[in-house]
């Protein structure tokens, strides 16, 4: 089963039978991701495990990748070469267009994977809005949904490890180890005030940090401990888990 739409032409997608099914749409980013990794790491791993997955679905299960929007909004980390941000408008008015070609093309529902916290705000938003100006039943899946570990790790790689730690570390080494320079993986834990951690993540009080105010390498967590076993892990955590949400998705429907 041909699972990417960019491989049909249209009159196929035309004839795509649409009462269920849903399309993802990978949202990436280009950004720093420290001195070992590729900037391109939250495209790569949201398209990587999205195709993963697409593949262990069940046939009767109707679901269509597009290809990724590569960009996503990560000014959060400015000041290091090869962050390419858009702004949050920018970025909204590009998921508002899409959206409008996959209800265009008579699908029902649209899901947002997610590769980047810094989109979370933007795509939740989107999504909502979206909702209401297309019809489209429309979801985001976020990253702790394919990046939660099935082994054990450090309080603090948990609590502080949130980006080019030892997690994505693994991931990237698990599917372009190619792309890894470990001689370069840094560690690195914030020494953000003890007494308020929640105001420096995505909790229910937040600052607006930049990562340059915390980290000189641009890395939160230890890189060192990455490996591909763990990021082979992962990955065979998470595609039955978002495997089961995509087909749960592609059946959902507004209750009557």
């Amino acid at each position: 089963m041909i699972r990417h739409l960019h491989h049909l032409s249209w009159t196929q997608i035309r004839d795509l039978p649409k009462s269920e099914g849903v399309v993802i749409l990978p949202v990436g980013a280009i950004e720093q991701h420290g001195p070992h990794l590729p900037i391109w790491t939250d495209t790569l791993l949201a398209t990587e495990v999205l195709d993963h997955t697409l593949a262990a679905l069940p046939d009767e299960v109707a679901a269509w990748a597009l290809p990724p929007v590569t960009y996503g909004k990560s000014n959060e980390h400015t000041g290091f070469a090869g962050t390419f941000s858009l702004s949050a408008s920018t970025l909204l008015a590009t998921l508002h267009d899409i959206a409008k070609g996959v209800a265009a093309s008579g699908f029902r529902r649209l899901a947002f994977l997610n590769g980047h916290g810094g989109n979370m705000a933007v795509l939740d938003a989107a999504a909502r809005d979206i909702r209401v100006e297309t019809g489209l039943m429309t979801f985001c899946l976020h990253p702790h949904l394919y990046v939660e570990p099935p082994f054990p790790i450090s309080d603090n790689e948990r609590r502080l490890g949130f980006h080019a730690g030892e997690l994505e570390t693994s991931l990237v080494l698990a599917l372009k180890p190619e792309l890894v320079d470990m001689r370069q993986a840094p560690t690195h834990f914030a020494q953000f005030p003890p007494s308020a951690p929640p105001l420096f993540f995505f909790g229910m009080a937040s600052a607006a940090w930049l990562s340059r105010d915390w980290s000189s390498t641009g890395v939160f967590g230890d890189a060192t401990l990455g490996s591909a076993d763990k990021g082979q892990q992962i990955i065979a955590a998470a595609v039955p888990r978002l495997g089961n949400l995509i087909a749960d998705i592609s059946r959902f429907e507004i209750p009557a």
